[in-house]
This record gives structure tokens, C-alpha cells and sequence, in this order.
């Protein structure tokens, strides 16, 4: 298993796959050789896993004070949906079928934290099983920046990337697998540029951080006092994804708004044209709010040009991609 299976966890789904072997081999060589104790070949200790694991059912119970105001405030109310939830019948973006003739998106990712891009070689994703099409910048209907507040980022990055993990196209193909394998054999060219990773490396490199920015509207005179912040990188998961369909999305976003802004102006529609959906998200943490709009405007680019022949769905979420394309923290330019 490699270090960047789907999934993640793979030091510990190792070792369980190991102790399942063992407890088989312990239980094989019982039944081949029953006349030689085992006890004889093999420590006591290990013994154990051929016994039967059993173990009582638990029951618990909690009082609650009940104290009426006329209100709800003070009395156990129990969520709407916490049935649904503590019975896995709650149902999840990714518990949705795919729709018919629905296509499957994965992303091309930079691996270098600091590069120009020279050249892209995408004939080994075109010659991939179940390919479908493959898009770029240059591909995009509407506006390639993208941002929450002021649109400084690129969705698809046409010259420059800047961190590892940023996305520079998207390949979709008939199964998540086959457009994964098809992004993989995307072979991009590099400049390497000196990496940027604080901001002594910026000043001694001087390179602005910050985009200059202009408010009109507001002047105020500031006061820099000197001094000095550490703070490691950090990533928070939260569970569960959307998929795009069209300019109908059904995501588990914790701002819709964001998805519905980003989606509409890549395509370069109006946002009453795109109507986005969201019923249980699982979790965020935050990071289902700006971080993943971008993720539903990689997929919206493919599904719209292919309108109305298919419609795609996008599932990066495996903690690696996660990590790669959500936080921006690692290799931070």
C-alpha cells in the first residue's frame, strides 16, 4: 500500500491488514497440524487471537432536569434529524446516485511550490481508458480569478504556480479511477523559481506577498510595531463532498452563496442562472466555506462545456488531495 492511498490512514490500515493475516495463519496451521501443539512453535501470547472475541451489549441512560419557561429553553429536545443520523440512514452528497451518463473529475495538481509552467503534455491522459475530455485556462467560458473577497487567484493556473497542490486543469473520464489515472499521466514541464517559504525569503528575494490593493474609499494611517509570529501548518478535515451537476449543484458547502459566485463567474453566466443546493454537510470546520468553492468551479468548467450530453461529478476528497489543494499552508509561496 502506498504512502498516498486513497483514504489515508495507511500505517494503521497496514497494520490491521497484518494482524488479520496473522490470526489466519495461527488458524491454518491449527487445522493442518493438529497433532503438534502450537503452543510448541508458537508463544503463548499470540494464542489469544484464535479465541472467539465476544463482548455484552452496553445500555446506558442520562436524566435530564426538565424545567418548562414556556419555551424549549431548558428541555432535552432532540435534533430532527439525530435518528436519521445514529442509524446511517441520513443521506450524504456522496450517498447520491450519479446521474445518467454522469462523468468523473479529477484534478491536475502542480508539484512544484514555485515554478513557471513551459509545457503540458496531456497525450498520455488522451490516450487513458475512459477518457473523456481535459481542460485548462484557456478552456475557461468566463473569468479564471477566482476569490471570496477580492479575485486574486487563479482557478486553473496558466503561467505561474505558486504551491504545491495548485490546481492547473481538470480531466474528466467514465470512473473516478480511470480520471485519476488519466491526471497522473498529465506530464508538466517546469521552470523551477526560488521558493518562497517565510517572509525573510520574501524580503531577501524581494517579492511582494501581497497583491497591491486600492480602497478609495477608506484611508487610514497605521502604525507597524516590530516583531515576530511562528505559526506551523495546519489543516483542519471535515467529511463529506459535493458533486456538480450543470448549473444545478447539490453541495455540502457551508456557504452557498461562495459556490454559487465562483461557479458564475467562471462560466461567465449571471448568478440567478446557477442555483446551488445544500442539505447536510457532515462537518467543516470553515473549510467547506471559501476553500471549497474552487472545487465546484473546476467541475462546473468541464459539465458546462458538455452540456447536455453529460454531467460531472467531482470527488477529490481523499485526505492526500485534500491536504494538497485545500490548505495552501505547505510550500506557500
Amino acid at each position: 500500500m502506498k504512502e498516498d492511498a486513497p483514504g489515508g490512514m495507511v500505517e494503521f490500515r497496514r497494520s490491521l491488514t497484518l494482524s488479520f493475516f496473522f490470526k489466519f495463519f495461527l488458524w491454518v496451521s491449527q487445522e493442518v497440524d493438529v497433532k503438534t501443539s502450537l503452543t510448541e512453535t508458537v508463544p503463548s501470547s499470540y494464542l489469544s487471537a484464535l479465541q472467539p472475541s465476544r463482548r455484552p451489549y452496553f445500555m446506558g441512560s442520562q436524566d435530564y432536569e426538565i424545567i418548562k419557561h414556556g419555551t424549549a429553553v431548558g428541555s432535552p429536545e432532540v435534533h430532527s434529524s439525530a435518528a436519521l443520523q445514529v442509524t446511517g440512514e441520513a443521506e450524504y452528497v456522496d450517498d447520491m446516485p450519479m446521474p445518467p451518463n454522469g462523468l468523473h473529475a479529477a484534478l491536475i495538481m502542480s508539484r512544484k511550490p514555485h515554478a513557471r509552467i513551459v509545457s503540458i503534455d496531456d497525450s498520455g491522459a488522451k490516450s487513458s481508458p475512459g477518457f473523456e475530455g481535459i481542460f485548462y485556462a484557456k478552456d475557461i467560458p468566463g473569468d479564471n480569478c477566482i476569490g471570496p473577497v477580492f479575485t486574486d487567484e487563479e482557478l486553473f493556473a496558466s503561467e505561474l504556480v505558486t504551491c504545491v497542490g495548485q490546481v492547473i486543469g481538470v480531466v474528466v473520464a467514465d470512473t473516478h479511477e480511470n480520471a485519476k489515472l488519466a491526471a497522473r499521466r498529465v506530464h508538466v514541464e517546469y521552470e523551477e523559481l526560488p521558493p518562497v517559504l517565510s517572509i525573510e525569503d520574501a524580503t531577501n528575494l524581494k517579492v511582494s506577498i501581497l497583491a497591491q490593493r486600492s480602497n478609495s474609499r477608506k484611508k487610514e494611517r497605521c502604525r507597524l510595531e516590530a516583531g515576530a509570529f511562528l505559526l506551523g501548518t495546519t489543516e483542519q478535515f471535515s467529511v463529506d463532498h459535493g458533486s456538480w451537476n450543470e448549473v444545478h449543484m447539490v453541495s455540502s458547502t457551508q456557504a452557498p452563496q461562495k459556490h454559487q459566485k465562483y461557479v458564475s463567474h467562471v462560466l461567465g453566466l449571471p448568478m440567478s442562472k446557477v442555483v446551488c443546493k445544500t442539505k447536510r454537510i457532515g462537518g467543516g470546520f470553515g473549510g467547506k466555506e471559501t476553500r471549497s468553492a474552487f472545487i465546484a468551479a473546476a467541475a462546473a468548467v468541464p459539465s458546462f462545456l458538455f452540456k447536455p450530453a453529460c454531467k460531472t461529478h467531482l470527488r477529490p476528497r481523499c485526505r492526500h488531495d485534500d491536504n494538497w489543494t485545500t490548505s495552501q499552508l505547505s510550500w506557500k509561496v
